[in-house]
């Protein structure tokens, strides 16, 4: 008997019912499937997820895993089944709500916006063209009024989109920039020599971007940075200026508006006004684009307009200092010509909710597609179409209408409160590792911006613990590869529950004069369930593990180490 037969005889009522556990029916009338199997998910991902800040790969000895199978069956699994596969595909993933997992930008999500997403994504809406999404397009346009609002720009002229990371919205930037340096690059190609000027502490994803946009990371020109992470902006118009001399154009200018490490934030009012002193001093018939790189630092607008004389959420003098530094640059965010965000960083929202904003939402028209291209898609020329201009043609309305909704859930207030908190318990950690006897641990970014905190390791005993000098290049990079092999020994010793923590590592928490990368423990916690108490905890379990590590290769050479960490 042949397939097509088979499935000819089969009963109707079987098929009814299967579809009806799977989909939901045009009345909404077994809705309650859905809530039932998530409810089922829950418990199986929770019940199996231990008591570490790290989803255990611990099994049952007669259970087998299928990670790795990669063989699609042939009859349908049971929904109850496959979602009790759950534990398996969790193993080893990061839990973000545990109180000692402190590391990278990764908030927990808030329930608003998790239900928004599941609720809105049954209708399947595609943020691209305004005849399928309808109203759903409309929460990206208010949550771009809200963020260009927060910035200073003006809400009627400026414009912005959802798009899928950080690393997209440095993708729009450079684009636009290009389009403005060499406005039919589209259909010619780029120019050779068409260059993006940043910093050395900004994010790869800057030269990635190049790299994709034909630029060339060879023609990604970092300038040299401070030792608070912000932009040494004498370098910064050196390379400009140099750029512009060789005759080449210059696109974009990226500035810091919260960097991954330190929060720095770079003044944008002074470089947008020596893009403009290079602009009349070449006599350059276009203007380079000066982006800021907030997709970090965005969501501390909501203090711009927050009296800290008054203080009505109680934050301590020492954050209250950090947030006046920080408010006093990123007042200076509206001289730039546009500004990126990410929600699922420091806007509590699940993977992938990001948006570009520009200061004038003209200039996304430069990135509009020939119309002729698009004729499937676009019927209704009234509809709001974002799809004219943008990378994607599938976009997810559901994640806009969810990002807002939560938004709205927290207000202004409600972030605060969790930045707020944020900085709070990382000026616990601070106190706690300066209560410890021990000086073989130590915060070395006292002027942090924000909430992350650098802890720079030594080995015991070591003269560098009492007074590093990072001057001396060969005893920097010692220091480099120990806190480098502590931090994989840490990452891979299978310690008991009790014991686990779960911090990362920067390579480059600053810059020494020379330019050489400062290799730190990284602590960085958004949990709004973490504590004094934990930060405490967190120390306490780190200065154990390194105690440890200590005792078991105080003098073994790298190699050893990395090897045995295995």
């Amino acid at each position: 008997m042949t397939t097509e037969s088979a499935e000819s005889t089969e009963d109707p009522d079987h098929f009814r019912h299967w579809r009806n556990g799977l989909f939901l029916r045009p009345d909404g009338g077994n809705a309650d499937a859905l809530v039932e199997l998530i409810r089922r998910a829950l418990a199986e991902a929770l019940s199996h997820q231990g008591a570490g800040p790290v989803y255990p790969r611990r099994g049952h000895a007669d259970e087998r895993s299928p990670v790795g199978e990669g063989h699609l069956p042939e009859g349908p699994v049971a929904p109850e089944t496959a979602l009790g596969q759950l534990r398996w595909w969790l193993a080893g993933a990061v839990k973000v709500h545990h109180p000692l997992f402190a590391k990278n930008i990764v908030p927990p999500p808030s329930f608003v916006n998790l239900a928004a997403l599941c609720a809105v994504s049954l209708f399947m809406p595609n943020g691209v063209t305004g005849e399928d999404a309808g109203d759903t397009l409309s929460a990206e346009l208010s949550c771009a009024r809200a963020m260009a609002r927060l910035a200073g720009y003006d809400p009627d002229r400026a414009g912005g989109l959802f798009t899928f990371g950080g690393t997209a919205t440095n993708l729009y930037a450079i684009n636009v920039g290009i389009s403005k340096a060499q406005p039919d690059h589209a259909e010619r190609g780029i120019e050779p020599g068409i260059s993006v000027v940043g910093s050395w502490p900004a994010h790869y994803s800057h030269k990635s971007a190049c790299a994709w946009l034909g630029i060339g990371t060879q023609n990604y020109v970092a300038a040299a940075s401070l030792p608070d992470q912000t932009t040494d902006l004498d370098s910064m118009e050196a390379a400009c200026r140099d750029v512009l001399a060789r005759g080449h154009r210059l696109a974009c200018i990226m500035g810091a508006g919260g960097t991954t490490s330190n929060m720095a934030v770079d003044d944008f009012t002074e470089i947008a006004a020596m893009r403009d002193r290079l602009t009349a001093e070449y006599r350059l018939d276009y203007t380079p684009h000066v982006h800021a790189d907030t997709v970090i630092g965005w969501a501390y607008l909501c203090f711009l307009d927050y009296d800290l004389r008054r203080n009505s959420l109680g934050f301590s003098p020492p954050v209250v200092a950090k947030i006046a530094r920080l408010v006093e640059r990123l007042r200076t965010v509206r001289h730039a010509d546009s500004f990126g965000t990410d929600f699922h960083k420091t806007g509590f929202a699940p993977y992938t909710s990001s948006m570009i904003v520009m200061r004038d939402g003209r200039d996304f028209s430069r990135l509009r597609r020939d119309g002729g291209l698009m004729t499937p898609l676009f019927h209704d020329k009234d509809a709001y179409n974002p799809g004219v201009f943008t990378l994607e043609t599938s976009r997810s309305a559901a994640n806009m209408v969810a990002t807002w909704v939560g938004m709205r859930a927290l207000g202004k207030q409600g972030m605060r409160r969790l930045l707020g908190h944020a900085l709070e318990t990382a000026e616990a950690l601070r106190r706690h590792i300066d209560a410890q006897v021990a000086p073989d641990v130590t915060a070395i970014n006292r002027h942090s911006y924000g909430p992350d905190v650098f802890l720079r390791c030594y080995p015991p005993d070591d003269p560098a613990a009492s007074d590093e000098d990072f001057g001396d290049t060969s005893s920097v990079r010692r220091m480099n590869r120990y806190t480098s092999d502590l931090f994989t020994w840490l990452s891979r010793h299978h310690a008991p529950d009790a014991e686990q923590f779960a911090v990362s590592k920067t390579s480059a928490a600053f810059y020494t004069p020379t330019g050489e990368p400062v290799v730190a423990l990284r602590v960085y916690s958004l949990n709004p369930y973490f504590s004094d108490s934990h930060a405490e905890e967190l120390i306490v379990r780190l200065l154990k593990g390194k105690r440890r590590f200590d005792a078991m290769y105080p003098d073994a050479p790298d190699s050893n180490m990395n090897e045995e960490a295995r």
